[in-house]
């Protein structure tokens, strides 16, 4: 591969073509402009967030629900049930109305 090695007329169009050049300009409110597009959208978003991201918040908020949990299961298994309650579907409630129910011949009780 050969390589062209410039002259001493070629550097010197070179470094001519470099007195041209002027320090580039920026439009006006640049600046401005990309502090807005940096920051969030929504300062109280942001700041909802962070508060939110605490981990004093997080195992807090975890606590309580944890205890409430807790809570609610012990009043569940606490609580006596009342007489049960049948559930009867749409078609079990037709057939008891028209005197379609059905009715078992064996004994439910014996041990055969």
């Amino acid at each position: 591969m050969h390589t062209h090695k410039p002259e001493p007329e070629d550097w010197e169009q070179i470094l001519d073509s470099f007195q041209g050049i002027s320090r580039a300009e920026m439009p006006p409110f640049f600046y401005t402009r990309l502090q807005a597009r940096l920051e969030p959208k929504n300062q109280r978003t942001g700041f909802l967030w962070s508060v939110l991201t605490r981990p004093a918040v997080t195992l807090g908020t975890l606590t309580l629900l944890l205890i409430l949990n807790v809570a609610a299961i012990r009043s569940y298994l606490h609580t006596q049930p009342s007489a049960p309650v049948q559930e009867t579907t749409g078609l079990q409630t037709f057939a008891d109305e028209y005197g379609l129910g059905t009715s078992t011949v064996y004994n439910e009780k014996s041990n055969r």
